[in-house]
């Protein structure tokens, strides 16, 4: 039992357990009874020291709290978290937000923002700090580790989270010509009420002097020593920026001829070894960087870029420094489920045969394969080939699908798209550099087809915490406002990319917290009704993106780049999704989709190339309190752990909603794979689609299994396939065959941009 409390000024005086009982008290009091305050105080108090400090007395609160695993309990543990925080960070009590910016300036963790004292001091109305003492503990923890300012090397800390979102929200401002007043309100109310999730970019750099905010970067190479070597440096270079890398490497396969057969070429895998020397020279928040190498089922090295980060393929012939995706087409896809041989080919003896695989009109490629393979020798088991690939994301967890075809037809963009990203939910256009020094090039003011890094930055709606259409709207609205000032603010490593940044607007902004609003309504993934109420809140959110980019265009012009694209004609993704998709909803919409194409042709386009891309939401989701992005949850309660912390995640409103939450480990592979087919339908852009496996005692994954989800994901629509994630009471040693006895559940690793 505690004797003595050591104060924060150093005295000591006798415990009081009156004072402990009224913070636990205190802190249970908007928990109704889902919370036993006293239980916690007993913990807490018997596990202290008989003489402690009141940190650590409040801190074994919080233990005590989190140690319940609960949502109620960790709401609990957020209160009184929250005033540690305001002891430990605003030691002489919470300054006003220009006193601390002042003081932000000063040491060198902020520019001064363009307000005047007479704006500060109405924008000081603005801020409640009290809205923090309604969040969980996982996300003051991760909003104060993650996301605020503080000097690491002295581990002076400055921020509580209002002021994060306050200094976002003012950054995001600072250059409106009018009512900025009003836009910070916005901005800063959609942030702290968890509206719109901010990507990890804009929580660490707005306001301060760094301004790299792109989320995803993607390349390609054509197939000369001078484009692939500008491919190595773009990687080098954007993995300095914090963005994950998504490499289309395009050159010809080993033993093809170099300068008239004097030289066999080495094939593509002395590039991959290029690349993840790129990618890990530098570190990205103590870690090596990432990146996602696209190839095709066509490619006659194949059976040995599959295998690369086998653990079973020889240490020296083995590239297991970046994450790769299979890509393939329908035509493809009809050898796989007829058991048919297909044939391979060369980008150096097949040119446009190669490029047609990624053709929007694919009877361009249906045509010219047949021709090619009426005459071709070498040959493979379509089936063999896709197998393999499937079996990767299970055997390595990081081996992806892509569809090339479904990503150049499903797409307001009329150029050609190579890749997705290293998290897979960005599909726009590349175009190779033929040089290094040509990335140091700005294009001339009327080059339309200058080389191309695609660039994408993203947002996120929270559509759990979305209280009415109109709120919906602005905040749709402000999500690509925000990603609007981020392009325009950002600081760009090459000439060439902030040109074409500007020039394409994309944006994509995914939906938040999908599963926390299917517990709430009451919804499966996995039935009628719960598939009719994804298409609805899917259709929503396209709906108030391209009315707010609408709104954008007319408020601020069009995408330069806007005539490169289906919009001036009227494109909506009701014009290209898979039509297949319908057989799995019975809903039917109530939005004038046609009146609103009208408008669109009136404005000449809208202000982005693209809108919406359904990212993992990993890191940011912690910070926003919620669930991450469309997927189920897999536990009510998990530890979330990265290089520096630990943070107790759990489910929001768990307790009250234990029987509505649908775990994902419950959700079938098909039932998935029509959730993200009924998505993609609203989605210009592609998702982070995972799936989630369960394989309880010696249950595995059957080929024919695999062969289904493969075809289901084109038969629904899927532009890629992100991890399949594994649950298992018995995995499988790949070295000896025999089964572990650990339950083992797949580690997503995301780059710190992607990961929202």
């Amino acid at each position: 039992m505690i004797e003595k409390i050591i104060k924060k000024n150093g005295t000591v005086e006798d415990f009081s357990p009156a004072k402990v009982n009224g913070w636990s008290e205190w802190a249970a009091k908007t928990l109704g009874g889902l919370v036993d305050w006293s239980s916690v105080v007993i913990d807490a108090v018997n596990k202290c020291p008989k003489t402690c400090t009141s940190i650590e007395l409040q801190t074994g609160l919080i233990e005590s709290c989190l140690n319940r695993k609960t949502w109620e309990y960790n709401k609990m543990a957020g209160r009184l978290y929250a005033a540690l925080i305001y002891r430990e960070v605003h030691p002489n009590g919470i300054p006003t937000i220009k006193e601390l910016h002042t003081t932000l300036v000063n040491v060198g963790l902020m520019i001064k923002l363009n307000y005047a004292d007479s704006e500060y001091d109405e924008i000081e109305k603005f801020i409640d700090h009290k809205r923090d003492l309604k969040y969980p503990h996982f996300q003051l923890n991760q909003i104060r580790f993650k996301y605020s300012l503080r000097n690491k090397v002295a581990k002076k800390e400055y921020e509580s989270a209002q002021f994060v979102f306050m200094r976002m929200a003012m950054a995001l401002a600072e250059n409106e010509k009018a009512d900025r007043l009003i836009h910070i309100k916005k901005w800063y109310d959609h942030f702290s009420f968890g509206r719109i999730n901010a990507p990890t970019p804009n929580y660490v750099n707005l306001g301060t002097a760094l301004n790299g905010f792109a989320s995803c970067c993607l390349y390609s190479t054509d197939d000369t020593a001078a484009s692939l070597a500008a491919g190595d440096h773009i990687a080098y270079m954007m993995t300095c920026s914090s963005a994950g890398i998504g490499s289309h490497i395009n050159t010809r396969s080993i033993g093809d001829p170099v300068r008239g057969g004097m030289i066999q070429h080495q094939g593509k895998l002395p590039y991959y070894r290029a690349l993840v020397g790129a990618i890990g020279a530098n570190l990205q928040n103590g870690r090596g960087g990432a990146a996602t190498v696209h190839y095709t089922a066509y490619d006659p090295e194949i059976e040995v870029i599959q295998k690369l980060r086998h653990p079973m393929t020889p240490e020296q012939k083995r590239i297991a420094g970046c994450h790769y995706s299979f890509g393939s087409n329908k035509m493809f896809a009809r050898k796989v489920a007829r058991n048919e041989d297909y044939a391979p080919f060369s980008y150096r003896t097949q040119p446009e045969l190669y490029k047609l695989q990624y053709a929007e009109d694919q009877s361009l490629f249906d045509a010219a394969y047949t021709e090619y393979e009426r005459n071709a020798t070498f040959k493979k088991n379509a089936r063999e080939i896709a197998l393999s690939a499937l079996t990767q994301a299970y055997e390595t967890g990081v081996h992806y699908v892509h569809f090339t075809d479904t990503m150049n037809q499903h797409t307001p963009f009329n150029d050609t798209i190579f890749s997705s990203n290293l998290c897979q939910e960005i599909a726009i256009p590349t175009k190779a550099f033929e040089s290094v020094e040509q990335l140091y090039k700005a294009p001339e003011a009327n080059d339309e087809t200058p080389p191309e890094i695609g660039l994408c930055s993203l947002a996120g709606v929270i559509v759990s915490n979305m209280e009415s259409d109109e709120q919906w709207a602005d905040a749709a609205y402000y999500s690509l406002k925000m990603i609007d000032v981020c392009i325009h603010k950002s600081e760009y490593t090459f000439p060439q990319l902030a040109y074409t940044a500007k020039a394409r607007m994309s944006a994509g902004v995914g939906i938040i917290g999908l599963a926390h609003l299917m517990a709430k309504k009451g919804y499966r993934y996995d039935d009628q009704e719960g598939r009719n109420f994804v298409n609805t809140i899917a259709e929503t959110h396209y709906w108030h993106l391209l009315n707010a980019s609408l709104r954008l265009g007319k408020e601020l012009g069009n995408a330069p780049w806007i005539h490169k694209t289906k919009w001036p004609s009227g494109w909506l993704p009701l014009d290209t999704y898979e039509k297949k998709v319908d057989s799995l909803t019975d809903v039917v919409s109530t939005r004038d989709w046609e009146g609103l194409r009208k408008e669109i042709i009136a404005n000449k386009g809208i202000r982005n190339s693209v809108l919406c891309a359904h990212m993992p939401g990993e890191s940011s989701t912690q910070a926003a309190g919620t669930t991450n992005s469309l997927y189920p949850i897999r536990e009510l309660y998990i530890m979330k752990t990265n290089d520096s912390q630990v943070n107790h995640w759990a489910a929001p409103d768990g307790t009250k909603l234990k029987s509505k939450y649908q775990s994902a480990w419950d959700i079938s592979t098909t039932d998935m794979i029509k959730i993200y087919g009924i998505v993609q339908k609203w989605t210009d852009q592609a998702i982070s689609a995972d799936l989630f496996v369960k394989l309880v005692g010696d249950s595995k994954v059957s080929s024919s299994q695999m062969i289904q989800d493969y075809l289901d994901m084109i038969k629904y629509g899927m532009k890629t396939r992100y991890y399949v994630n594994s649950l298992t009471s018995k995995g499988v040693d790949l070295e000896t065959g025999e089964s572990a006895v650990e339950v083992v559940e797949t580690k997503q690793e995301v780059c710190e941009s992607c990961s929202l």
